[in-house]
């Protein structure tokens, strides 16, 4: 996606529910995990709230959270740029993603009911037509769906919590991978398998088939990402 588009759906996204900080924050890291904002580019607050349609204050926000999830870094007096360490941060997420996506995926094989397992093969189902028809858009909420219905299955209150806390990162990078179509199969084609070693009562597999997928796809996204910085 181009910049100037990635403005554009941030500008409307102003008019609808969504805080301003959100709108922000889900810009800025688009932005960044996509390669558009730069390790070392200075985010300056009046230029960013300038080309939002937004106040200085919802940007303010924004880059302290993008701060605290180690994605940007202020220096006193002089501002906050894009972290030179942005990767390694994107990468370490994952790894945790994968982790806990892991361990819920496991579970979710030893305590899946009939019921709940029939609500995953829909999902699934869903996401085979929507791949087919490479409607990224919808899929990015069918893949959404797919991860939480697994993350409910596993029954653990503290797991679920800790997963969610970290959704819109986690939103920001899934939107990026499914921007390429190769993406797009290879993950459905994971997808199915977590679902059959699920189906299947298999808790190594299912944990294993999980991690591999998230992990393959977070490399695949920072490769992306190398090639559009070295462009």
């Amino acid at each position: 996606m181009r910049f100037e588009e990635m403005i554009k759906q941030a500008n409307l996204k102003t008019r609808n529910i969504k805080s301003l900080r959100d709108v922000a924050l889900e810009f800025l890291r688009e932005a960044i995990f996509s390669g558009h904002c730069k390790p070392g580019d200075h985010l300056k607050e009046r230029e960013l709230s300038q080309m939002l349609g937004i106040s200085t204050t919802p940007v303010k926000e924004a880059l302290r959270v993008l701060s605290y999830e180690g994605l940007v870094v202020t220096v006193p007096r002089k501002g906050t740029y894009v972290s030179e360490l942005v990767d390694t941060s994107i990468e370490e997420f994952m790894m945790l993603k994968a982790i806990l996506e892991g361990l819920a995926s496991r579970l979710a094989a030893l305590k899946i009911t009939e019921d709940e397992l029939k609500e995953l093969e829909a999902q699934v189902a869903i996401m085979k037509q929507l791949t087919e028809a490479k409607e990224a858009e919808r899929l990015l909420k069918v893949n959404f769906n797919f991860h939480m219905k697994i993350r409910e299955a596993a029954k653990n209150p503290i797991l679920l919590q800790t997963v969610n806390n970290v959704r819109a990162f986690d939103n920001a990078f899934r939107k990026r991978a499914l921007k390429h179509d190769s993406e797009v199969a290879e993950g459905f084609s994971e997808h199915y398998d977590i679902y059959q070693a699920i189906k299947e009562r298999d808790p190594d597999a299912a944990e294993e088939v999980m991690k591999k997928h998230i992990m393959r796809t977070a490399a695949n996204v920072l490769k992306q990402k190398d090639n559009c910085d070295s462009t």
